[in-house]
């Protein structure tokens, strides 16, 4: 008997995906005033090509820092929210490729992984505008993190329910 193995490496697709929205979230950030997210963008990508989530959670924990560090520092308010709104695709899509790299072979599931971006960014983006325009509403003096919390939140819940 000829034993086999099989690759379980994530696809091409999920590093470029992985990358594009980690890299929205790091340059949202820096509009935004905050360098920090910079240094995820790295980090979420190779936890995505080791398929190690811990790592994963480590690039999007610093992007999500460059998004608090924006919010705090002040920053224009709608660069935090593109920066929040890569930074959660940025970890959804790693999530996912890092999934798919378990249960499909090398590239099987490209296209899978493009639909399942397309359906989560739509979902975040319009948690993300809906937030925002609660915000203009409401903006009464409030600092521009409650609005990437906001979005952070609600986006978290979705995503709870829909798993």
């Amino acid at each position: 008997m000829v034993a086999m193995s099989v690759e379980r490496t994530p696809s091409a697709t999920g590093l470029v995906l992985t990358g594009l929205t980690g890299t929205v979230a790091a340059i949202g950030a820096l509009l935004g005033g905050s360098a920090a997210a910079i240094a995820g963008v790295p980090v979420a990508i190779a936890g995505v090509y080791r398929t190690s989530r811990a790592i994963l959670a480590g690039g999007v924990a610093l992007l999500f820092a460059g998004v608090v560090l924006a919010g705090a520092g002040g920053g224009a308010p709608e660069a935090v929210v593109v920066a929040m709104i890569g930074t959660v695709l940025a970890w959804d899509v790693g999530e996912n490729a890092i999934s798919m790299a378990g249960q499909l072979r090398t590239g099987a599931g490209e296209r899978a992984e493009i639909v399942h971006a397309a359906a989560v960014s739509t979902v975040t983006l319009t948690v993300a505008v809906a937030g925002y325009s609660v915000y203009l509403v409401a903006s009464a003096g409030q600092p521009e993190i409650a609005l990437s919390l906001l979005v952070f939140g609600v986006v978290l819940v979705v995503l709870a329910l829909g798993r």
